[in-house]
């Protein structure tokens, strides 16, 4: 997989990035000017190589200034430390005696480039750096390819090399405490917007909950009200069978219960249980059971008619059945119901007379 050479860097890492490169710059351009005062005095081929090697690093931390400010981030980052590394090398081999600060070089170019690589590539440069800084301090050691510089110098130069490589490494902190409190100053933002969302999504779920709770109190409400309007659906439909097969008393002894409509096991079970109850108050010796308003009589209703002249008369009461109508009696025959033992009229005026006689 292909590794990212820079971490991803924001418009304000950038110009950072730009200021420390013109700050660099700026210091190495001090010491070449007194490299350049030094080289102009003495005119020595060492203090002018020195001059020449000042001014080539100022031009190349110009040009990577250059490079991050059009965009080009990488290129930039590459300038400074091949220009750095390289400015480590030669100052060694031009000032052998000062090889243990231009070992610094490599450093500096490291420490430029640490807030702005990613972990690989890092990892990477940090052991080229370190190959650089044993090559850098072998050169001092073994090469004397110039004379050396007055001893007047050298302390001079010693100690103008310390203050800008501090001053370098110092700059870096400094740069890093800045992003650095960049970085908790975001961070502290982002917890700050996290709990005011923390803060609304709960305000959001109460009152999502407390709309779910008057929803859950009106579904239980229109459950409740739909249990006892079928509660009184029910009781309706219980006095509705009640009064589709009334028992009616027309005499002492005698009563009435004309049945209506189709009639299926359950409303055969209710006419027996409706009719029974009825002789048993009453003491009844009597029922006609008139069926004119049936459609129609199938095996099931007259074996429940059957049914209940039966069950009247272990009550004591005598069943006379009415009301056959001529279709009615051709689907009984066909049927092959028998009615031998229930006693039949013609119409129910017949059935309260012959009942009358037989008082």
């Amino acid at each position: 997989m292909h590794e990212p050479f820079i971490s991803t860097l924001s418009l304000g890492q950038v110009r950072q990035l730009q200021r420390f490169f013109l700050t660099v710059a700026g210091i190495v351009g001090v010491v070449a000017v007194v490299a350049t005062i030094s080289a102009i005095i003495w005119q020595t081929a060492t203090l002018i190589a020195l001059m020449i090697l000042d001014w080539v690093l100022v031009v190349g931390l110009l040009q990577a200034w250059a490079q991050a400010r059009s965009g080009q981030v990488r290129v930039s980052l590459m300038t400074s430390f091949i220009a750095l590394v390289l400015y480590g090398l030669a100052g060694a081999v031009i000032l052998p005696n000062l090889a243990g600060l231009m070992a610094f070089g490599p450093v500096i170019a490291i420490v430029a480039m640490l807030p702005f690589l990613s972990g690989p590539i890092l990892r990477r440069l940090l052991i080229i750096a370190w190959i650089a800084v044993i090559v850098t301090i072998i050169l001092g050691s073994q090469l004397r390819l110039f004379p050396p510089i007055p001893d007047v110098l050298e302390m001079p130069f010693r100690f103008a090399g310390v203050l800008g490589i501090s001053a370098i490494l110092l700059l870096q902190l400094w740069l890093f405490h800045e992003r650095l409190i960049g970085v908790i100053t975001q961070l502290r933002q982002v917890n700050a917007d996290l709990q005011r969302e923390r803060a609304s999504l709960q305000e959001r779920v109460a009152e999502r909950t407390a709309e779910l709770q008057q929803a859950l109190a009106e579904v239980e409400r229109q459950m409740a009200e739909q249990s006892r309007l079928l509660a009184e659906n029910e009781r309706q439909r219980e006095l509705i069978r009640g009064l589709s097969m009334p028992v009616l008393p027309v005499g002492h002894a005698t009563l009435v219960m004309p049945l209506v409509g189709e009639l299926d096991d359950d409303r055969i079970r209710l006419a027996q249980s409706t009719a029974l109850q009825a002789i048993d108050q009453t003491g009844a010796r009597h029922l006609v059971l008139d069926i004119t308003g049936m459609p129609f009589v199938d095996t099931t209703v007259a074996a429940g008619l059957i049914k209940l002249v039966q069950s009247a008369r272990l009550l004591g009461a005598e069943v006379t059945l009415v009301g056959v109508r001529p279709e009615v009696a051709q689907t009984m025959v066909a049927l092959g119901v028998e009615l031998a033992d229930v006693a039949t009229a013609a119409d129910l005026a017949s059935a309260l007379r012959r009942e009358r006689v037989s008082v």
